[in-house]
Order: structure tokens, then sequence, then C-alpha cells
């Protein structure tokens, strides 16, 4: 009984882990807004690609590069010269932004604003 009780225990904490490095940030990232859908890939060398497509059909990208930030005592992943499709008043143009990591139940949100609840989800974790 305690055995199961502990067992138990340790897969709930290990499905909330916090903890995420460097390897585990690369991938697909989406966020879905009310004109279209965002795509986020973070490559493994650095590099990320952002693709916007409205909900007419048409696209925009652009690239840069990234990387993983200590910030304050937890990671953040920092794109470089990017323009997000989130609403943004004070940013005008391309800029470097930093995205918290959250890692919950196994699946990554890269947060562009946690006060107004603004992430690109990972796909296919």
């Amino acid at each position: 009984m305690y055995s199961f009780l502990l067992l138990s225990s340790l897969a709930i904490l290990g499905g909330c882990s916090k903890n995420v490095d460097r390897s585990g940030v690369p991938g697909e990232y989406k966020a879905t807004h009310a004109d279209g859908i965002e795509t986020l890939e973070l490559h493994g060398d650095g590099t990320y690609t952002n693709r916007f497509r409205t909900l007419n059909g048409a696209e925009t990208a652009s690239s840069g590069k990234w990387g993983f930030e200590p910030y304050f005592g937890e990671s953040k992943v920092e794109v470089y010269n990017f323009s997000s499709h989130f609403p943004n008043p004070f940013q005008t143009g391309a800029s470097n932004s930093l995205l918290g990591i959250e890692k919950d139940w196994g699946h990554i949100r890269l947060y562009y604003s946690y006060d107004r609840d603004e992430y690109y989800s990972k796909t296919g974790n």
C-alpha cells in the first residue's frame, strides 16, 4: 500500500516538473490568433522560423536566431529580431523577446505574456 502511494506521488511530481533544459526546447510551437495561426519553429542549431497564416490564406515568414537564457533564476528563450503577432502596443517592429518556459504534464509552452495568457504551445511533445 505504502509503495503504491510513494510511486503515485513520484509520478505526479514528475508530471508537473517545471525544469526544461535546452535540449527540450527545439521544436514547433503554435499560437492561435483571432485573425490566423502563428507557427514558431525553434531549430537545434539556434535558428528559428516564424510564420503567420491569416484566415484568408496569406502567409508571412521571418527567421533569425534564438538562445536559451538564464533570467533571474528561470530559463527563458530569447528570440532575436522577433516580431510576434500577439498585440503589443509597446513594440513597433522586430525586437528581442524573452519567452517564459512552462512545462506541465509533459507539455511545453513558451509564454509571450503571462498576464494576457499569450503563449505558443509545442506540437508533437
